[in-house]
Formats: structure tokens, sequence, C-alpha cells
């Protein structure tokens, strides 16, 4: 079906239509993660392994393996086809809601980074350096440079893994912990007095405020934040480091070869949720969601990260924050109206983008669209297209007697749900709470037993019975036994 949207299919990450190899692109955070397909299962992989979609997609395996190394940031996926957008629709007749200017809006200050909770450091007594740098300018602290003497003292292994227009990201060791490995974000020019320094340490307040609520279980789904210093000039943020990149990237490699199966996509939908959720409750907004910004956990899950557009709520009169165009709220724009809902439409948007497989457009005729409440463009998200609960599927397999009932619905569940977030009007939007209590995503985390991108079957795992969650019960009460029989 042709639309005004691009697909990802057979698109390599640079936005050629040719796939020369299966590795993912250059990323920041991350060591090699190679998607594997294959038409058997993993040792994970719950009973039901043989279902194939009905769209003939490939199934498939991530891979979470893989050895430390160096890469440097790509260009995001979403912007390398953004001039094909402005011809297709251009004679179309656009319905709009807000008055949007043209003009792109600046990029976020810091780039994608893929940073575990830790102590908090004076931002005004950095860590001396095991060998001082003081009283010359140090050249490795200028925009050219991949390399920074200061971050070579202070840890034992020093790899540039991304970089931005503002903003450097390496990959760094403790010098006496070989296994303890982060991710350190530099600013590339020293700041411009204490005014912009103030403005980089917002991103410090609001995550060192994040990491210190323990309490909440939605902590999980936020990147750790572990140290910060000043130095020269520069202001240097220290995170957790994700062994296996950033969303964006996994699906610009998988969505060049298959649109990704329902199930996850709902699981997606669930992680970013809580971890918005999270956000919301703690009294922030992020301004700025988007795949470059979700990063991958060793097991498979996914941590919302780059705080630099977020903000307090209330919002400050006065303040701009604009995130990348082709993921930002129309309200943002038109009237510089920053709220709870406009993580709503963002969120929308990334889950359009992944469950219809397409390149999100930045600008023109679909852009408006998508603004306007028309996601026709974007064509059916759910995979079902009626009652298949007593159909046979092309290769003869049955649909499961368990599959979740939204997944089978004709009227497309996952269609209303992404829908329901992209409303024009923000007052019409869905809160992150009402997302999270719907039948659907709460089906879905009873449910899933892996991380958001880890295959479990094209419907889910097969609920547990009564008798087996009784089993396991008893089991941990045996063990529990055990324990106290041993001391």
């Amino acid at each position: 079906m042709s639309t005004g949207l691009l697909s990802k299919r057979n698109r390599s990450s640079n936005g050629s239509t040719e796939i020369s190899h299966l590795a993912p692109p250059d990323t920041p955070c991350k060591r090699p993660a190679q998607p594997q397909f294959s038409a058997t299962s993993p040792s994970f992989k719950p009973s039901i392994s043989t279902l194939s979609g009905s769209s003939g997609d490939v199934e498939e395996i991530f891979d979470l393996g893989g050895s430390n190394a160096e890469y440097e940031m790509p260009p995001t996926p979403t912007k390398a086809f953004s001039s094909a957008h402005s011809d297709s629709l251009q004679n179309r007749s656009v319905p709009q809601a807000w008055t949007i200017p043209s003009t792109t809006p600046v990029d976020s200050q810091f780039p994608s980074v893929s940073p575990t909770a830790g102590s908090l450091l004076d931002l005004k007594t950095p860590t001396t350096p095991a060998k001082p740098i003081i009283g010359y300018f140090d050249p490795s602290l200028t925009p050219s440079s991949s390399l920074d003497t200061f971050l070579l003292n202070k840890f034992r292994d020093v790899s540039s893994i991304g970089t931005g227009e503002f903003s450097a990201v390496y990959l760094v060791t403790e010098r006496d912990n070989p296994h303890n490995k982060y991710a350190v974000k530099r600013t590339k020019a020293p700041l411009a007095g204490q005014k912009s320094l103030d403005r980089r340490l917002e991103e410090v307040a609001i995550l060192k405020d994040l990491c210190s609520r323990t309490e909440d279980n939605d902590r999980e789904y936020i990147i750790n934040y572990m140290d910060s210093w000043e130095f020269q000039g520069h202001l240097y943020i220290m995170t957790e480091y994700c062994e296996n990149g950033n969303l964006d990237v996994f699906l610009a490699e998988y969505g060049s070869l298959s649109k990704l199966d329902e199930w996850r996509v709902w699981k997606i939908l669930v992680e970013i949720a809580f971890g918005l959720r999270f956000i919301h409750d703690a009294g922030y907004i992020h301004l700025d969601l988007k795949p470059a910004n979700v990063f991958i956990t060793f097991e498979g899950s996914l941590k919302i990260g780059d705080f630099g557009m977020a903000t307090k709520l209330p919002v400050t009169k006065g303040i701009e924050r604009e995130g990348d165009r082709e993921y930002i709220a129309p309200e943002v724009l038109a009237l510089q109206e920053y709220s709870k809902p406009a993580d709503i439409f963002s969120f929308g948007l990334v889950m359009l983008e992944i469950a219809a497989n397409i390149v999100l457009p930045d600008n023109g005729a679909p852009w408006h669209k998508l603004r306007s409440g028309d996601l026709s463009d974007a064509g059916r998200l759910s995979s079902s297209s009626g009652d298949l609960k007593n159909m046979n599927k092309a290769d003869g397999t049955k649909v499961p007697p368990w599959a979740p009932d939204f997944m089978l619905d004709e009227t497309g569940a996952l269609d209303k749900f992404v829908k329901w977030m992209l409303k024009p009007t923000p007052s019409e939007r869905p809160t992150i709470h009402d997302i999270l209590q719907t039948e659907e995503a709460r089906t879905v985390e009873s449910r899933r037993r892996s991380g958001a991108i880890i295959f479990e079957g094209e419907y889910g795992p097969e609920p547990e019975s009564d008798l087996q969650k009784a089993g396991k019960d008893a089991s941990m009460l045996d063990q529990d036994e055990d324990w106290r029989m041993e001391l």
C-alpha cells in the first residue's frame, strides 16, 4: 500500500534501499548488538515458537551479545529521508487545528547517550584527575577532538561512542574495577557564563531527584545518574551505560527487514509508559521523547534517558524547550504550551513509528496531517483484520485460544490506542495513568516474561495456569525454608 509516509522496510540505516549487512549501524552507548533472524526458537522463547506473521514477516531473535566497541553516533534515521515527504502530498488539502511555524526548531542541545544510581558529587569540587591539568588550555576539549585528556587521566579506558552538535559522549571504565563501565556526556564548547551553566545543570538536578526516588518500582525504567562535574568550563554528566544501544537503532535495523510483531509493540508501549509515569508522577515532563532517547539494557528492557529538554512542573514562564520536530506536539510549536499532554503526543508518535514501521516526516503535508488527527497515511497498525479465533493461518497453524482478545479485535485496538494519544487537542489525550489502566496494558504486563524487545511469540507467552502459579509459590517457600535451615 502506497502512503505519504516512507516505510523503513528494505532501507538501510543511512536511508538507502540497499541492505549490505545485518550489523547495527554506529551508535553510542552500546556493545554491538546484532539482530539474528531465525525460524527456530532460542531457549528463552515461550512454547508457541512456530507462529509466523500473516504478512509474511520474518520471525526474529534479537541477540544481546557482543563485545564492546567504539562507535560514532549515526544520523537519526527519521531525518535521513525527510526530503521526500514534501512532494508526496503537496496537492492535498490538509485540515490544521494549529498555526505552526514552518521553521525547524533547534534540536536538543545534548545528543542521545546511553548511559546504575550512585553517589552525588558536589559540582563545585570535581574529582581531581590522576595527573592534574591546570594552567593551560587543553586541546582535547575542542569540538574537533575525539579525545579528552581529563577523562583519560581519571578513568582506565576511554573511547568516543557518540557526538552531536553540542556534546560528545564517551564510554569510560573505572580504574579500580574494569567491570564498571559508564557513559559520560561532555559539552563540546565551554559554557558561556553562569546562566548557561545553570541551564545545563537543570538536567543534573532532574536526574539526581529522579534517581533518589528508589521506593518507586517504575524507577527501573529511567536511566541511572552516577556523577557530574565541571572542568575548564565544560560540564560532564556520567550515567549508566546501556549495553544494547538505543531503540532508534534497533527499530532501524529490524524495520529494514520486517515489521515488528504486535506483541512486542505492546510491550514497548508498556515499558515506555512505566518510565513516563515515573517522570510525570515526580513532577517533571521530558519534552524530548523519541526512540533515540530510549535505551536498551542487556536484558532487553527499556530506559528513558537524555533529560536535556526536561523541566519541572509547573513550567516557568518564558522557557523554550523544543525537541526534535518529528516528535513535537503541535501546541508546543504553536503556543509554547509545555505540559504532560505534550509528552503523550510524542509518545503516540513513537508508537506510530514503531507499529507502522515508517519514517516520521519532519515537514510538509504529512507532518501537518499527523498533527491534525489524520493518521490515514500510516495504514493499519493492528496485525489482525477480523475474528481470527477459529481461523487457521496460511502455514496451517491455528491462532492459540489464549491469544489476547484485543489482538484479535477487527476494529484494531492498537490503532485506537495511538489515535487516542495523538488527539490534536491536549485535553482530549489520555494521561499516562489512563494508558496503563487499560485492559490492554494490564494484560501485557501480567503476561510478559521478558524485556520489551525480546520475541515471545506472535501473541505473547501462554498465560500461566493457577496450578502453575501455585507451584511457583510453593517452590519459593521451599527455597526460603531451606535457606533458613542452613542458617
